[in-house]
Formats: C-alpha cells, structure tokens, sequence
C-alpha cells in the first residue's frame, strides 16, 4: 500500500492526514477514541453535516492501519483548497460567522474546538466549512476556553485589521501563518477601534495585560455553557456588523461601464469567447485576471468549475456578489497577484503549497491581462506562454494588445518603451513553442486580437 504522511497534519496528535492513491485520507490515532466516538453518538457530527459545515467522511475498513490506528476516515475530496491570504473580506466574515456557530453547536453537544486557527476552513461551493473533524475536545462548566488567545491572533484580529485600516492586510498570513502578536495588532488600529467592544476588550486590553499576566503565575478563569455562549454572541452580533471595511475602494469599479472605449468592441469580444467556450465545454476554467468577473460568469454557464483569479480584493467581493445574487455556486475566487504567486509555506516548504501548484485547468483564460504583464511588470512574453502552459492542461484563450491601443499608451506613458518584442510577430512565436494555434478573432473597433491555441 502507498501512503505518505503530510506535513500539513504534523502539529495534531489526535491523528494525520495520509495521501494514499485515491485521495487524501484522515487516521485517528487511539488517543482520540473517546472524542471521537461522542463526535459521532452525541449527533454532533450529523448536525454539523446537516448544517453543511463540517466536511463529511465515511469510515474505512483497513485491517493493516487497523493495527496502530483507531478509524480510517476518507473525508469528502476537495478540488482546490484556497488559504486565508487568498481570501476575500467577506470570506473571513464568513470564516469567523462560521467558526462561532459550530462552537455553539459544539457546545450543545458538550464540545468545543480545541483550535482556532482559519487555516482548518475552505470553501466548497461557496460555502465555508471545517475541514478537520478531529479538531473538538469536551467541555463542561467551569473549563477555560483553551483556543481564546489564538482566536484573538489568528482570527479576530487580522479580521479588525482588515475592517479597519484595509482588506490587503490579509496578505499578512502568509507571512505569519501561526498569527499577529496582539501587541502588534493594537499598535496598527486605528483610536476608533478602542470605542468597539470587541476590540477593546479582545485585542486591546488583551494585548495590554498579556505580557503582565506571562509574568505572574495567574489561572486562567473557566466559563459556565451560558456565559461562554453569552461572549460567542457578542462577537457574533459585531462581526455580523462589520459587513464591509471602512477603507479600500477599486481602481476597477465600473471597468466594464465606464473604461470599455467601444461598446462593440465588447459585444464582439463576448461573442467570441462565448463561442469557443461552448465548444470546448470545459471541466474547469480558470480566469486570470478576471476583474470583476463578467467572463468568469460566462464561463459558468459551460464549466464544472470556474477560477477566477485577480489581485484587486474588491473585484473578488464584486464576484462573490454576483454568485450570491445570481446563486452560482461553481466559481471559486483567490486573490493573488500572478506575477507575486504565494509560494510553499510552513514546515519544509510543505505545509501549504504553492499557487502554482494548485492552479490547474483545462481552459484557462487571459483577457486583457498580457500587456499589463509585459508593460507593467516586465514579463517577458516567453516567460508568459511557459506559464499558461504550466497552469492549463489543454487551452488558452488569451487577448493580445499592442502599443498602438490607449490602454497600452496609457502604461507607457510615465516610462520609457524598452519593449521592443512586444508585438504580435513576437507574442504568436513565443506561444507556437507550446501551443497549436486553433483560432483567432478581431473585434469591431479594436485593434485587439483574441487568440485561442490548444496545448501541444
């Protein structure tokens, strides 16, 4: 049998994640049987399910691991996992709305989580769910709640930065994946912060007291049921507030209303790529630089599976907005910025892996995203078409925009124009390295060209 431990499940003793032909498997150790067995007799684990909020399972039959592990699990499999810095504002909300309601439920059940960290949440089909099964301990009144600092550094307070001071501070995960010294977060908030509860309380006074009490033997006070409920429905009830972030707005709001200089130019466009698509019917689509989202909605219509991946925050929220309004559940958002990919993260390198890595599709697409690429960050063409090629596994839609259009002026106006292969002589060889060019389209009033190439 072929299984490998993962780093990613290191840190838990109640058991490990194992890759195994396949997929991804879950043992529980026989440190956990007594949690686990309430888990699933209390209807804890039923609820949860019911809820959607935990990741379901079904139990394995395996006489070998059966020697040195108390159940085999094989959860259900997740198509692409996304990490906390890849997330949007109202994702976080989402977690942190979600990360309370299962402690409530937990509670009812005589459980709580025993972590706090949102790296143990994904979401599938829009909705945020709990990806590890093993992570609840028993609680009866007068227990302390042992996740609560972690909750305040990993949780809250990123959260109330991002509400704060702006949606980028995200980013800051991944470069600090085990959380923010509360010190820290205090220090960057803003004074309207101190006049919100929650903050005062939670991060503030927190942050302020912590270093006393490391330096005083103190016990920790435990909480009743009531009176740990009564503390998860004031947060719940001010993070159900905190609906948007105070700061942030988009260079791209309106893009397609008021930047599109032609509006034929557009419905040409739309055609096109609409045709191509129907005929590709692809499984998954990844959408790189999708804006806010108008080609990735197009896209759903012929995709299991659409990923729309653009740098701007606020466009994702725009995305998840329409996906909510329009009750699409098939198009996944990362934010990331291509030419800055998130890399292997944590012990090893192995922890959490990189965006490349999980950036697979049979379609992907570049619309109006190239001359950005090349004028802006100085990427050079070659260098563009090995990518595509890594990420897709057959197809590339891909728009190419030349000098002579008063988008690309635009990026050369403040600087000198040392870019002498980009043209589209230089753009077609570059890519017939690594694709078979299978059609190409001109819209009305645009010097733009769209090209679609197959894979070699």
């Amino acid at each position: 049998m072929n299984i490998s431990l993962q780093p990613i499940s290191y840190k838990d003793p109640s058991g490990y994640i194992i890759k195994r032909e396949e997929g991804y498997y879950r043992y529980v150790t026989r440190d956990y049987a007594l949690e686990f067995e309430h888990l699933i007799s209390s209807g804890l684990y039923k609820t949860l399910i019911d809820e959607y909020l935990l990741i379901p399972h079904r139990e394995i039959e395996d006489k070998e691991a059966g020697k040195n592990f108390y159940k085999v699990l094989f959860p259900q499999q997740i198509e692409l996992i996304t990490y906390p810095f890849e997330w949007t504002y109202s994702q976080w909300q989402e977690m942190v709305l979600t990360f309370l309601r299962i402690n409530q439920i937990a509670l009812e059940h005589g459980m709580i989580l025993k972590d706090a960290t949102p790296y143990n949440f994904v979401f599938v089909e829009g909705e945020c769910i709990l990806l590890d099964s093993l992570s609840f301990r028993f609680f009866k009144d007068g227990d302390p709640w042992i996740a609560y600092r972690q909750f305040c550094e990993e949780i809250l307070g990123p959260l109330s930065l991002m509400r704060y001071n702006d949606p980028s501070w995200a980013r800051l995960q991944q470069s600090s994946m085990r959380g923010l010294p509360l010190i820290f977060i205090s220090n960057q908030l803003p004074l309207r912060s101190w006049f919100n509860t929650v903050c005062l309380l939670h991060i503030h006074l927190h942050a302020k007291f912590q270093g006393r009490k490391e330096k005083t033997k103190q016990t920790h006070a435990g909480f009743s049921k009531q009176k740990l409920n009564i503390l998860f429905d004031l947060l719940k009830n001010t993070i159900t507030k905190w609906d948007r972030p105070l700061n942030g707005k988009s260079i791209w709001d309106h893009y397609y209303e008021t930047d599109i200089e032609d509006p034929n130019y557009l419905t040409d466009k739309t055609a096109c790529i609409n045709q191509w698509l129907s005929e590709l019917n692809p499984n998954s689509t990844i959408d790189l630089g999708a804006n806010t989202g108008k080609f990735s909605f197009l896209a759903a219509q012929y995709s299991k599976q659409v990923i729309a991946v653009e740098s701007d925050m606020n466009c994702m929220e725009e995305i998840r907005k329409g996906c909510h309004q329009k009750k699409i559940n098939t198009i996944n958002t990362i934010v990331a910025d291509i030419t800055e990919p998130s890399p292997a993260l944590g012990w090893d390198n192995a922890e959490k892996t990189a965006l490349l890595q999980r950036l697979n599709g049979d379609v992907l697409m570049a619309l109006a995203l190239v001359h950005h690429l090349c004028l802006s960050k100085n990427i050079p063409l070659d260098f563009i078409a090995k990518a595509f090629a890594d990420i897709s596994t057959r197809y590339v839609i891909v728009e190419f925009i030349p000098k002579e259009d008063s988008k690309a002026k635009l990026l050369l106006q403040q600087r000198e124009d040392i870019f002498t292969k980009y043209t589209e002589a230089h753009f077609v060889k570059y890519f017939e390295t690594h694709f078979r060019l299978v059609d190409s389209f001109s819209p009305a009033a645009s010097a733009r060209k769209l090209f679609l190439w197959e894979k070699n």
